[in-house]
């Protein structure tokens, strides 16, 4: 069986490997206090060095003081005592769904030792991770999920009868056990025996000993885990004069959450065995309510399109996930999403009128939310509501905000740095 991160090439108690994982960890952080006591520990660097070299975008400071943080770290895990400060927990209210979601705060030393983990598991991350996993990683995300389902209805099985199962995992984060993780990773990683206690250190300071949401690492191991769940209900299949059928002809999944695509009998059985599976293997629920659609011809949904013209209100079915829902000839944004949107434009809208200008905080929601609206078949809803107009108007308003802030953050530093002088 074929292992990864092998020592030879993965030395985790080596300061020079650690270090380019370390400089990624700092990389736009320097505005927490947490951080940048971290630089001022080494004794390399000053709070009013670090002041000074952020108002005249110099590093020349920072650098050193950053290796000596990865020095610092490195010694840490040879010593095999990593000091980590309790997690904070908390709780906040989920905008769009009302749902109430367990956060969690971690202290900078994890966040930059977690940073170390991933850089030193990424040979396995990217080995395991499937391509159909859009969710938490760099040059993914909820537009590259609505491009795998566009790419699956329309070019890949467009003239096919074709339906789809979507579901998720119940509880995801919390329900994935450092213990279930710890044993795929001996299974893939085997001889790196630092690594190996280093990852497990790690989550030992994890609530509950389950990943947590809000952390880096937790999100690059749910998608590990996750791609041997979407890996099982991919091969299975049945053989019929030698030939093999797959059950599930695509996949796509953001997250927790999945589609498979391909004939509905199939797919009921494919995700009866994925559900038993999961519990008996990895002790992952999968929720038993299922969305199920089948998706109609490219005639029929022209057909639909002249009769909406005429009045009518119906829609055929499509595939709501990652915030689009997506049929054979068009892409439209989630309701709920639409209708935060679209609020949005019309108070904007109003006070352009009337104020003549959007208040930065509005602003920043408009731009926002325009990815939507640029990544969906919404030409008539911009031309109608002028959204153009007003995307400039707040553009305008966050540059604006943006200067202030700038200015703002410069005069504190240069105050700083003249009271240490």
């Amino acid at each position: 069986m074929k292992t990864y991160c092998k020592p030879a090439k993965v030395n985790v108690e080596s300061a020079e490997f650690n270090s380019v994982a370390v400089h990624k960890a700092f990389a736009g952080k320097l505005n927490k206090r947490e951080f940048r006591r971290l630089l001022t520990d080494t004794g390399l660097v000053t709070a009013a060095d670090i002041a000074s070299e952020r108002v005249n975008n110099s590093v020349s400071k920072l650098l050193p003081a950053i290796d000596a943080v990865a020095a610092q770290m490195t010694e840490r895990i040879r010593n095999r005592d990593l000091k980590l400060k309790p997690v904070r927990q908390f709780q906040r209210v989920d905008g769009i769904s009302q749902k109430m979601r367990d956060l969690n705060q971690e202290s900078a030393d994890q966040q930059v030792l977690e940073y170390i983990c991933v850089e030193a598991l990424m040979p396995l991350f990217k080995a395991k991770i499937l391509p159909c996993q859009c969710g938490s990683i760099p040059e993914r995300g909820q537009t590259a999920g609505k491009r795998q389902i566009e790419r699956i209805l329309r070019k890949k099985y467009h003239c096919d009868k074709l339906d789809v199962i979507k579901g998720d995992i119940r509880h995801a984060y919390q329900s994935v056990t450092v213990e279930c993780v710890m044993k795929l990773l001996r299974r893939d990683i085997g001889k790196n025996k630092p690594l190996l206690w280093l990852v497990e250190a790690t989550m030992g300071n994890y609530p509950d000993g389950r990943l947590m949401i809000g952390g880096y690492l937790p999100t690059w191991l749910f998608n590990y885990v996750m791609s041997y769940v979407l890996r099982y209900m991919l091969s299975i299949h049945r053989e019929r004069r030698g030939v093999r059928h797959n059950f599930c002809w695509g996949c796509v999944c953001y997250a927790d959450d999945f589609a498979i695509f391909g004939k509905r009998s199939n797919l009921i059985r494919a995700m009866k065995e994925t559900t038993r599976w999961c519990k008996q293997t990895l002790s992952l629920e999968i929720k038993g309510v299922w969305n199920m659609a089948y998706f109609v011809s490219y005639y029929a949904e022209k057909q639909q399109y002249g009769n909406r013209k005429e009045g009518s209100k119906k829609r055929t079915p499509g595939i709501d996930m990652v915030g689009y829902v997506v049929r054979r000839t068009y892409t439209i944004i989630r309701g709920k999403i639409f209708v935060r949107i679209r609020r949005q434009i019309l108070r904007a809208s109003r006070e352009l009128e009337t104020i003549g200008y959007i208040p930065w905080w509005r602003a920043y929601k408009i731009v926002s939310y325009y990815g939507w609206l640029k990544n969906s078949d919404s030409q008539k809803f911009r031309i109608k509501y002028g959204v153009k107009k007003i995307m400039k108007a707040a553009k305008r308003s966050v540059s604006i905000r943006g200067k202030k802030i700038t200015e703002e953050a410069i005069r504190n530093e240069r105050k700083l740095c003249c009271q240490a002088c």
